[in-house]
């Protein structure tokens, strides 16, 4: 999948203003059938355009968060109160994130197999071969983990692309508090989940290092899918 500077701009746009509008929710401690200022109000309000703030109502209303009726304005529903409002609509933006990230982190991976140095390939091996050894105790080596990710967009070459991650990182690991928040209120174990993660980066890079993009990205894949098998446990 190619990278389009423009459309994941503008998603990161919308997933700031659909912030926002959960924010002005809170804020203004609304509750469902409450009704929300209108489009051309919080437009100027916020200097915005009017359609990428409806972009962004669209999406909480894709999420039952709010309700549009055309003629009477947007109303906040009754989909979720309190707690689990707030639950559901971290869980929203997170995953908006980390698909992007994904998507951006995958095809940078995909570009940078087939002309790596093999200096840079020890280099990677060497930290997941550290990072497997602290997870086989039971640690989670978060910030070695976010280095490893991180060298491998700088592997790539693409600077520009490298500091649109990083900040898509920062911006989701602020709703990672409220969810893990949530997990550990459910006696929910994550940690297991996220340490099977880190064979798979020790396997990747030895495929790498064979330039086998294929089988790179299957294991590449594989995390993936063990990082979001924890948030299919929110309710």
């Amino acid at each position: 999948m190619e990278y389009n500077r423009e459309t994941e701009n503008k998603r990161l746009l919308y997933s700031k203003l659909s912030d926002k509008i959960y924010q002005y929710i809170k804020d203004e401690n609304l509750r469902p059938g409450d009704k929300l200022p209108g489009e051309r109000k919080l437009a100027a309000e916020w200097k915005v355009s009017r359609p990428s703030l409806r972009e962004a109502i669209r999406e909480l209303e894709n999420q039952g968060i709010v309700h549009a009726e055309v003629g009477k304005g947007t109303f906040v529903t009754d989909y979720v109160e309190g707690r689990q409002f707030s639950i559901h609509l971290a869980l929203k933006n997170f995953l908006e994130l980390f698909e992007v990230k994904t998507v951006l982190e995958r095809y940078s991976l995909e570009k940078a197999i087939p002309n790596i140095s093999e200096e840079r390939l020890n280099k990677l091996e060497d930290m997941a071969v550290q990072m497997n050894a602290i997870a086989s105790t039971g640690i989670m080596p978060k910030e070695m983990d976010h280095h490893f990710h991180r060298y491998i967009l700088e592997c790539y070459g693409n600077q520009e692309m490298t500091n649109l991650v990083c900040n898509m990182i920062e911006m989701y690991e602020t709703f990672d508090d409220e969810l893990y928040g949530y997990f550990e209120e459910k006696d929910f174990d994550y940690f297991q989940i996220l340490l099977k993660t880190f064979p798979y980066h020790l396997e990747m890079v030895q495929m790498m290092k064979e330039r086998n993009v294929e089988e790179a990205l299957k294991r590449y894949d594989k995390i993936v899918a063990l990082d979001l098998e924890i948030y299919k446990r929110i309710e």
